[in-house]
């Protein structure tokens, strides 16, 4: 309950409606505590709207909905959208937000590792365009973020697994974290007590995302190493989106950074090889014959498309140690391609596809 209310204590006090739109499927017993607390805080003067979550919401056709929605509950700009939901449901609510009025204000309380360690935070709002991840959106920053671990106890196995896969960037990227903060990850428990540690270890990830987006809101410098493992990363996953068997971006998002450790075990060795072992085992790959990977033209195909890029560069982040990113890099494609082929076979070779 203590979560619950410290969520209430986060509204601002002059809202003078909340619409809370969350997914569905969630937790019954954690929504009945938060459902207490809003009553307590904001009694009648609060509403909800229930929807499906994932990547379907992140289309320009779910969008009317979302405007609907806000108009038949009277949401003003002085009101406040909470989502509540993974990463999903808060890039196309807070898109839809900040489009409302030109800008109603807008908080999350995510439900999913990979919302609670990365897509809730930073002010990203985004849709897909044409098979290309996030390419309309905006930086809108939301009022705060309301983390509780307790979410996570009807996510499914795999999702709670590959949101892990921003737990490593974070680590790799801060060397406060570093390997000392994956070392010692909390194996999954559902008891209160593991719970709240679950919490603390995802905040401290989380903050440390925030410490880069302080510097650089609209990603005009340093906040692009935040985007380490993702151009490969989310061509893999554009890639999938279009077959039977779709991979989830933390699960694509983990290949990159495995690439992206492929390409540097010469340079830090040990702290490669603790890595690549660290996102083997915790965010296990789909079980995709190889066979059916997608080859390196295609990859290239959607990197093009890749938001950090420049004229018709495709730019990426390098990474050289703990703590040690470099932007931006520029990759060449008959590079990439024999690159990428290799990598390919020594995980073949390694048993892991």
């Amino acid at each position: 309950m203590a979560q619950a209310h410290a969520l209430a204590q986060l509204l601002p006090a002059d809202a003078d409606r909340v619409l809370w739109v969350r997914e569905s499927g969630l937790a019954p017993e954690v929504l009945e505590e938060y459902t207490d607390a809003l009553d307590g805080a904001r009694p009648g003067r609060w509403d909800v709207l229930e929807l499906e979550g994932g990547e379907a919401l992140k289309r320009w056709e779910a969008m009317p909905h979302l405007f609907d929605a806000f108009q038949s509950h009277g949401l003003t700009r002085s009101s406040l959208v909470l989502s509540c939901g993974g990463g999903a449901l808060s890039d196309a609510v807070g898109l839809a937000a900040a489009m409302w009025k030109r800008g109603l204000r807008v908080a999350h309380m995510p439900t999913t590792t990979l919302a609670m360690v990365d897509a809730a935070w930073g002010g990203k709002t985004g849709i897909n365009w044409r098979g290309s991840k996030n390419q309309l959106g905006t930086f809108t920053l939301p009022e705060f973020v309301h983390l509780d671990a307790r979410w996570l106890v009807t996510l499914p196995d795999r999702e709670r697994r590959a949101g892990l896969a921003e737990v490593a960037k974070h680590a790799m990227l801060h060397s406060h974290l570093g390997q000392t903060h994956l070392e010692d990850w909390p194996s999954w428990d559902p008891s209160l007590d593991a719970l709240e540690i679950w919490t603390e270890k995802l905040e401290k990830s989380s903050q440390s995302k925030m410490a880069v987006v302080d510097a650089d809101l609209h990603e005009r410098g340093t906040r692009a190493q935040l985007n380490l493992g993702h151009t490969v990363g989310h061509a893999v996953e554009a890639h999938y989106a279009a077959t039977a068997h779709p991979w989830l971006h933390g699960e694509a998002v983990a290949l990159g950074l495995r690439f992206l450790l492929f390409q540097t075990k010469d340079s830090a060795p040990e702290a490669c090889l603790f890595l690549d072992r660290w996102l083997a085992t915790h965010v296990p790959l789909p079980n995709t014959p190889l066979t059916q990977w997608p080859d390196a033209e295609s990859l290239w195909s959607h990197m093009a498309h890749d938001k950090k890029n420049v004229a018709d560069q495709v730019m990426d982040v390098a990474w050289h140690g703990w703590g040690k990113a470099e932007w931006p890099v520029m990759l060449e494609k008959s590079a990439f391609e024999a690159t990428w082929g290799r990598f390919v076979r020594s995980m073949e070779e390694a048993g892991t596809i």
